[in-house]
């Protein structure tokens, strides 16, 4: 081999070995950029992470309220009436390796009845400045913490059982009688000299006895015994619910948030139950509330719970309608119901339906119907609104009286 085949060769080698780190050195800067894209969506994986953990505590926070009505009382605990709406924004909140702003929105639109929309965002910057967020939307009922969860609680028979072991359509109040499977209670606002007690059945809700009791009977103070002889004495089904008020400034203001939450105090009546079904036992229906005849007491109420007793028939169905009839406080003038007139109000009645053409009872229609009860059923939440006669009925209402012929006054 020549010396100039030699030099020739040794020059072809070296230009190789250049291109060849330079392919290497550009694949080297690939894999680098790939390891820093993989590091930076790992980054803010682990931090999208953490922010959805963020907003679903704020989204539990909303949902873990003690109770229904406003208490100023209690300083940080929350209420369901507490959930405002508009947004709050929390404090800064340091993480693993991002500092977050959580903000709580609960829009002015709300859903039906006592539900509120909740929004909970949690937003942050990233290593590279870039704003990041993460939100979460949900749904909060308005009812009894305790009775939240009881889609999940057990089932016997066919019927559904509280925690304490009875059927949800029983009055809270009522006072269990231990091993009997039996609870009693004694409805408000009882006026004779002795006193009246209901003996429900635990897993069917239906009232089994109407026992009578000595003047002065309290609740607590009731053992099995004493209602052991008119346990099972009769059969009846429950129609219950409450009463609230609504305040006229508060009504024209706001009418969707009055209804939801009225804050108007109670004014003095009764709820009377007429049956159109047939084939009941005397005297068909009788009904009690806890309204107050003392204008005092009634000042330091805003609810009235009444408790309407129907005496079954064969069928166990019923039909009819219930009505509201005003009463005075003391030895005054009973309020007037009206479709006009300043002092006077109207009652609207709280339901899902858009008009009085509903077929299910439950939904609380005008007239109740024997075709659309269900068997051995009780009808709770059954609740009605007072508001001024010159008021229209606020959203999630309808008309149930105003003193005319087919929205009238109970005789």
């Amino acid at each position: 081999m020549s010396r100039t085949s030699a030099i020739l060769q040794r020059g072809v080698s070296l230009i190789e070995a250049i291109v060849a780190l330079g392919v290497m050195a550009f694949g080297m800067l690939a894999i680098v950029g790939v390891q820093a894209t993989l590091r930076g969506n790992a980054d803010v994986s682990k931090q999208r992470t953490e922010a959805t953990r963020l907003a679903q505590q704020g989204l539990e926070a909303a949902r873990s309220f003690i109770g229904l009505a406003a208490d100023s009382t209690n300083g940080a605990v929350v209420e369901y009436d507490e959930i405002l709406v508009g947004t709050s924004t929390s404090p800064a909140i340091q993480g693993l390796n991002a500092t977050y702003t959580r903000t709580l929105t609960v829009p002015n639109a709300q859903l039906y009845n006592n539900l509120k929309t909740v929004t909970s965002k949690v937003s942050w910057l990233d290593r590279a400045g870039t704003p990041q967020e993460v939100s979460l939307n949900s749904t909060i009922a308005g009812i009894q913490p305790e009775l939240a969860a009881s889609l999940l609680l057990p089932q016997q028979s066919g019927e559904l059982i509280k925690p304490v072991g009875r059927h949800a359509s029983m009055p809270a109040g009522a006072k269990s009688l231990g091993t009997t499977g039996t609870s009693v209670f004694l409805p408000p606002g009882q006026v004779t000299d002795s006193v009246v007690a209901w003996v429900f059945n635990n897993v069917t809700g239906l009232v089994t006895g109407i026992c009578s009791l000595a003047s002065g009977t309290t609740l607590a103070s009731v053992t099995a015994a004493d209602v052991a002889d008119c346990s099972t004495n009769t059969s009846a089904q429950l129609l219950s619910g409450f009463v609230r008020f609504a305040l006229p400034a508060q009504l024209t203001a706001d009418p969707l948030a009055e209804a939801l939450s009225p804050t108007d105090t109670s004014l003095n009546l009764d709820v009377v139950l007429t049956l159109t079904s047939i084939g009941h036992p005397a005297p068909g229906s009788v009904c009690f509330d806890d309204s107050s005849s003392d204008a005092a007491v009634a000042a330091t109420q805003i609810t009235a719970s009444y408790f309407c007793l129907i005496y079954t028939n064969n069928l166990r169905t019923w039909g009819g309608r219930s009505r509201i009839r005003p009463l005075g406080f003391a030895d005054g003038p009973p309020w007037m119901i009206a479709g006009s007139g300043a002092s006077n109000r109207k009652v609207c009645r709280y339901t899902p339906l858009s008009s009085d053409n509903g077929t299910k009872n439950s939904e609380h229609p005008l007239d109740y119907a024997p075709a659309g009860s269900k068997r051995y059923a009780n009808l709770t939440n059954q609740n009605f609104l007072i508001v001024p006669a010159e008021s229209a009925c606020p959203p999630n209402t309808l008309l149930h009286q105003d003193g005319s012929s087919t929205y009238n006054n109970p005789i």
